[in-house]
C-alpha cells in the first residue's frame, strides 16, 4: 500500500490547526509540542520553497493573549505578521526599542510560531531590523499584550547613575513618604509607561516662592538615555510628572 505526501503548506496548516485545537481542549503542553515540530529544520527538504518559520519570543502571558485575540478577531497571527512587515517597510509604524530585564525578575518566556511571507521577512532583515522585534511589538500592540496591556506591570529594570532634580522641599518631603524607597524605580515605571504611549505628563512648574533642594534618584539609564533622544519632553520632567500623579500629590503644571 502506498501513500502519497501532502503538500508542505496543506500539512503545516494541519499541525497549526492541530496545535488550536489542543489549546481549546486545555492541553497546552501538546499544543507546544505541536509548534517544536512545525520549528524542526529537518521538514526543511520537504519544500524548500516554503515560507519559513519565525520563532517570536514572548513572555507566556503576552502570547496568550495574542492567541486569543487573534481568535476572538477571526484572523492569523500569520496574517497581521505580514501587516506589521508591510506596514514596517512602507514606514507607518516602528517598533519600540527593547528594554532590558532586571536578572531574576524576567516572566516566563515562550515561542509564537509563524510562518510570514518570505519576501517580506527578508526586506525587513535587509534594512537591520530583527523581524522577530518588529512581529512582537506589532502583535503586542494589536492585541494589547505586554507592556501594552491596559492592566501591564512594568518592567523593573537596573539602576542608573545619580540624577538631581531640584523641587520644593515639601515636595521632597511628600514623595520620600508615599514611594519611600521606591522614588527610582517608580520613576522607571513612569518612563515605561510614556514610551508605549500609557503616560501623559504634565509638567511641573514651582512657584517662585518655593525653596528648592536636592533630590537624589536613580533611574534606569536606557531609560532616560531614550527619552532624551527622542522628546519632546525631557526625562525629568517625565519623572516628576509621573511622581506626582502617581501619588497624587498637587502641583501648577506646565500649559
Amino acid at each position: 500500500m502506498t501513500t502519497s505526501r501532502k503538500p508542505r503548506a496543506e500539512l503545516r496548516a494541519d499541525l497549526v490547526a492541530a496545535a488550536e485545537r489542543l489549546r481549546e481542549v486545555d492541553s497546552p503542553q501538546l499544543a507546544q509540542a505541536v509548534d517544536t515540530v512545525l520549528t524542526f529544520s529537518a521538514l526543511q527538504p520537504y519544500d524548500s520553497q516554503a515560507d519559513p518559520n519565525l520563532s517570536i519570543r514572548l513572555p507566556k502571558a503576552a502570547r496568550d493573549r495574542i492567541v486569543a485575540g487573534a481568535k476572538r478577531d477571526r484572523v492569523s497571527v500569520q496574517a497581521v505578521v505580514n501587516e506589521a512587515f508591510q506596514e514596517f517597510l512602507d514606514g507607518k509604524f516602528s517598533p519600540k526599542a527593547t528594554v532590558r530585564e532586571r536578572k531574576g525578575t524576567a516572566a516566563e518566556k515562550v515561542n509564537l510560531n509563524v510562518r510570514p511571507e518570505r519576501d517580506l521577512m527578508a526586506r525587513v532583515a535587509e534594512a537591520g531590523v530583527k523581524p522577530m522585534h518588529v512581529a512582537a511589538d506589532y502583535l503586542q500592540r494589536r492585541f494589547k499584550a505586554g507592556p501594552y496591556a491596559d492592566d501591564a506591570q512594568a518592567v523593573a529594570m537596573e539602576p542608573g547613575q545619580v540624577r538631581i532634580p531640584k523641587v520644593p522641599r515639601h515636595i521632597r518631603e511628600q514623595l520620600r513618604q508615599a514611594a519611600e524607597s521606591q522614588v527610582s524605580i517608580d520613576i522607571d515605571e513612569g518612563f515605561q509607561r510614556y514610551l508605549a504611549g500609557q503616560f501623559t505628563p504634565h509638567p511641573p512648574v514651582w512657584s517662585k516662592d518655593d525653596k528648592l533642594v536636592p533630590m537624589k534618584v536613580y533611574p534606569n539609564d536606557d531609560l532616560f538615555a531614550r527619552i532624551a533622544e527622542e522628546g519632546p519632553r525631557r526625562p525629568m520632567q517625565v519623572a516628576l510628572a509621573y511622581l506626582l500623579t502617581k501619588y497624587g500629590i498637587s502641583y501648577t503644571a506646565a500649559e
